[in-house]
């Protein structure tokens, strides 16, 4: 079944025709031409009388499986069993202990320590060919499997990014003010996160996890947007007091509409993550943002950096009622606004890699179209 299974499911042809490699680690020189005579005919053998001989080869030759024995001089079987499968680039080989150890807690131990089969010598050839194929039949037919499973996650993150930009695009498509604003925003809040993430200070607080999902989630920072009426959405000039009440409630929509599906989803993370950035990001650090007046670091530290990228995107954009101010002019404003409107620990690290962020402010709108972000062109005749 597995044979048949396999020539489906994984490789190519070349890789089927090729023979299987086997490196077998005794220090008795007779064991190994004894399993030479078995195994010669139908696999590649390699042979090690000792662990760090093993090693030596596996670091140009990468086994199918590994014919392990017990009791060995320096390393045994069991230390490297152990060194094995806390080694990513070894860990998956499958390994059969061959050995004259008959105790069943030998056999009991060797499990545990991750082998796939146990056979005591003398060994009976025809059954220890036919165990050694159907170990390198299964661990290959695994591996098929983890295969498709990675190529159809990264189908459904591919899928999730779409989704994402595309709702972006919809909600800028209904901002004539600030249209691009949540592609541009999105480029240099990918770009400071992910330096955050490599310091000592932030490494616990920013996990791969994390800020994966954050960058997926901030151009949809503004997603309240959609429910913002048009002659408060898109009025060229200042707001009222009264408009801009409304506007501010752009936060609190965005929050909820990630409140209400982050039980709805399988990726929860996600949601916490985007909830956090469309509810908070226009909180102040000394208390006197919206929608909750949060201060200092009860401020969701991804909220804390997307008000860093959101206003310096806005100063160094065209809008009707400005001119776009120089990278130089909202650096400065910026750095003014640190420890009353901005984390001063953040600002320090956003100046600290300005010259990065004039590049991929020089270079945004080609990266914009290299990303292929969708754009609904709002005066388009239907």
């Amino acid at each position: 079944m597995f044979a048949g299974e396999l020539s489906v499911a994984g490789g190519n042809q070349g890789d089927h025709m090729r023979k299987r490699i086997i490196l077998m680690v005794d220090d008795v020189q007779l064991n190994h031409k004894a399993a030479s005579l078995v195994l010669q005919d139908t696999y590649e053998l390699y042979e090690a009388l000792s662990a760090k001989e093993a090693f030596e080869i596996m670091e140009t030759v990468r086994p199918d499986l590994i014919l392990l024995d017990v009791i060995m001089p320096v390393m045994d079987g069991y230390q490297m069993m152990k060194v094995l499968k806390s080694t990513p680039y070894y860990k998956s080989i499958p390994v059969i202990f061959l050995t004259a150890e008959t105790r069943a807690e030998s056999e009991v131990e060797g499990f545990n320590c991750g082998i796939v089969d146990y056979i005591t010598k003398p060994f009976v050839p025809i059954v220890m060919k036919k165990r050694i194929e159907t170990q390198i039949v299964l661990a290959e037919y695994e591996r098929s499997l983890e295969e498709k499973v990675a190529e159809k996650v990264e189908e459904i993150e591919s899928m999730y990014d779409l989704m994402t930009v595309s709702f972006a695009g919809l909600v800028e498509s209904r901002d004539g003010v600030t249209g691009g604003h949540l592609k541009n925003t999105s480029l240099f809040f990918k770009l400071f996160i992910e330096y955050l993430m490599e310091l000592p200070r932030y490494k616990n607080e920013l996990p791969e996890s994390l800020v994966k999902r954050a960058c997926r989630s901030a151009p949809l920072h503004d997603v309240g947007k959609i429910a913002i009426e048009d002659a408060v959405l898109r009025k060229a000039g200042g707001l009222s007091k009264e408009e801009f009440e409304k506007m501010k409630m752009h936060s609190v929509i965005g929050g909820d509409i990630f409140a209400f599906i982050k039980g709805r989803i399988p990726d929860r993370e996600f949601a916490e993550v985007a909830e956090k950035i469309a509810r908070y990001h226009h909180e102040k650090w000394n208390g006197s943002g919206y929608p909750d007046g949060l201060k200092g670091k009860d401020i969701p530290l991804v909220a804390r950096i997307m008000s860093i990228v959101d206003v310096y995107d806005a100063l160094t954009s065209k809008r009707p009622y400005k001119e776009p101010f120089s990278h130089e002019k909202a650096m400065m404003m910026i750095a003014e606004k640190s420890g009353i409107e901005f984390d001063p620990e953040l600002v320090n690290e956003f100046l600290n890699i300005e010259d990065r962020i004039k590049q991929c402010l020089g270079v945004k709108e080609q990266m914009i179209t290299e990303q292929q972000y969708f754009m609904v062109n709002a005066n388009r005749d239907f």
